[in-house]
């Protein structure tokens, strides 16, 4: 349907590729299942979007999905409104769900027509693509591919969070406060000094649950609060990089974005880019509980400028939990 095929290809300038991370699911798709309703009828609906265009206008992105027999037939139709103008039903298209497993619907087009432009209106012309969709809570994950990037779709007029509590399980480890000494080797893209350092760190979750706050204080022996390295941090889900995302600050001018590439019930591993007074910094860091009451934070790789850090890899931090 080279409409709805344009249509959708629209959708993926804001979506990320759809990627395995080790955060559980189970809690949403329980819930789904309690409502006793099949994958396919969960998709049925009318689903919005918001983006830009290629002019760069603000649009809102409209898909109606209904059921118009009892075999899996189903219609669709999508819409887009440009921001200060009425909303324009651009194409149409007719198919039948087929299960893609007990998470996924397979939404196959048989046929479709353009309605608009005028100038690019077509009559109804067979359709052979497919769109996996899966629906946890309110939102639809959808893609045309595992070789293209995904689309995340709004139930219209749904009252339900698009981040939920759970998705932070996997930080449980973090929370509290951590503290040792350690012998620093001084790092140049972070801007910190040879020497001993005293080292306090501590993470929390926000009211809602669903942000997980951090701080980190290095103060070399015999310093002050003058003298510190600090850093100040904040962790979320990401529904676009479906994983948990940090972005953070240091009080020598270093700002960071990580995300989380690896996890399990004691280790999490980053990979965190940004830039710095030095240049720009990339590195790999593990945060390792194995042993309970202990942090071995570890340096795996840093760069700066695309130039390894020979001295700052392999780097420890080994701290023990406060009471």
């Amino acid at each position: 349907m080279k409409g709805l095929l344009m249509s959708l290809r629209g959708m993926t300038s804001s979506c990320m590729f759809l990627t395995l991370v080790a955060i559980s699911l189970s809690g949403k798709i329980a819930a789904q299942e309690a409502t006793g309703k099949s994958s396919a009828e969960l998709v049925l609906g009318t689903w919005v979007k918001t983006g830009v265009n290629i002019d760069g206008q603000r649009i809102q992105q409209r898909a109606v999905i209904k059921s118009t027999g009892s075999d899996g037939q189903f219609g669709l139709k999508y819409s887009e409104t440009v921001s200060g103008k009425e909303e324009t039903l651009l194409n149409e298209g007719e198919g039948v769900f087929t299960s893609g497993g007990t998470k996924y619907v397979i939404m196959n087009l048989t046929r479709t027509r353009v309605l608009a432009p005028k100038d690019k209106a077509t009559d109804w012309e067979a359709s052979e693509f497919s769109v996996v969709a899966q629906i946890i809570g309110d939102r639809m994950h959808s893609t045309m591919g595992l070789d293209r990037k995904g689309g995340v779709w709004t139930r219209e007029n749904t009252t339900a969070p698009v981040v939920t509590a759970d998705k932070m399980d996997v930080m449980a480890p973090m929370i509290g406060t951590y503290a040792g000494d350690h012998e620093d080797k001084g790092s140049n893209g972070y801007g910190i000094k040879m020497g001993t350092q005293h080292i306090v760190t501590k993470h929390w979750l926000s009211p809602s649950g669903k942000l997980l706050i951090g701080e980190w204080t290095s103060t070399p022996a015999g310093g002050t609060a003058d003298d510190a390295f600090e850093v100040r941090a904040v962790c979320s889900y990401s529904p676009v990089e479906k994983t948990i995302i940090v972005n953070y600050h240091t009080s020598t001018g270093v700002s960071m974005f990580g995300k989380l590439i690896r996890a399990n019930e004691s280790k999490l591993l980053w990979e965190r880019t940004g830039n710095s007074p030095a240049g720009l910094i990339h590195e790999y860091c593990l945060f390792d509980f194995s042993e309970p009451g202990v942090l071995r934070h570890t340096i795996i790789s840093r760069t700066v400028d695309g130039i390894a850090e020979e001295d700052e890899q392999g780097v420890v931090t080994t701290l023990k939990k406060q009471k």
